[in-house]
Formats: C-alpha cells, structure tokens, sequence
C-alpha cells in the first residue's frame, strides 16, 4: 500500500514525492487546506503518513490551530517534516519576503509572521516526538512523530 505524503503549503510548485495542498482552489492540488474550517478538504482523517512544510510555518497566521489540523490526519507514528528560516536569518527573510510578495509576484494574500515564532513549542506540547533537528545555514530543519 503506498503511503499518502502531502507537501502542505506547496502552491504550485510541490516536491514531486508528495501530493500538493494549499490554501488556493485549483484543480492541480490534490488537497485544499481550508483555513477558516480548520480542515484538509479530499482527505481523511488519520491517512496522511507524512506532512512536508518547506518555507510554510512564518507563513501561518495560527501556527497551533494549523498543527492541530494535520495531526488529525496524521496516522498514529506519522511524522511531520518541517524545513523553515532560521531564528538568526529571520528578519532578512522577512524582508525578502516583503519584496517578493509585495512587488516582485504580487500575492497579497501571502501571509508571513512580522517576529520569529517557536514552532517546535507548539509541537512538543501537542506532544510530538523530535526525531530531527538541526541547521542548516539560514534554514531549521526538524522531524516529527506523532504518538
């Protein structure tokens, strides 16, 4: 049986090894996070086996409310795969992320974090297992399992 991993947050440009998932409708995602409902819309509950979040979680309004939602589809001992900017590199990002999103590809609707957010908090409380975690320059890179 092939495992069901989902590149949540990915746009358009999801890792090829994962099923797409965001926030826009558009018949090439597989799955659409919806925010207000707290829900992954197509997917079911307990059968997702992996999540990958690369440069998404600065761009969570709700951080804890956006976990919780993907350890509901989560299988039990799935993980969650998470790649995002360094707290050192946070506020360079931040402006590279104004520019981008502002005036180079206008997408207002892009939201991102005006300060450095502790995510790894949030999932230790939900209580995540860290399997992973370390840095890689400007880059956090963490795994974790859901128990």
């Amino acid at each position: 049986m092939e495992k069901l991993k989902i590149d949540f947050g990915s746009g358009y440009a999801h890792n090829k090894d994962y099923k797409s998932c965001d926030i826009t409708f558009s018949p090439i995602l597989d799955f659409v996070y919806d925010y207000k409902k707290n829900k992954i819309l197509y997917c079911k509950i307990n059968s997702v086996d992996e999540f990958y979040l690369r440069n998404v979680v600065h761009h969570l309004p709700d951080i804890e409310k956006t976990f919780k939602c993907l350890k509901k589809y989560l299988k039990k001992g799935g993980i969650i795969k998470i790649i995002d900017v360094n707290k050192n590199y946070f506020k360079q990002n931040l402006f590279l992320d104004r520019l981008w999103y502002r005036f180079i590809i206008p997408q207002n609707e892009i939201w991102f974090s005006e300060v450095y957010r502790d995510y790894k908090s949030i999932l230790k409380d939900m209580n995540f297992q860290v399997l992973e975690n370390y840095v890689i320059a400007e880059k956090e890179v963490s795994v974790w399992k859901k128990s």
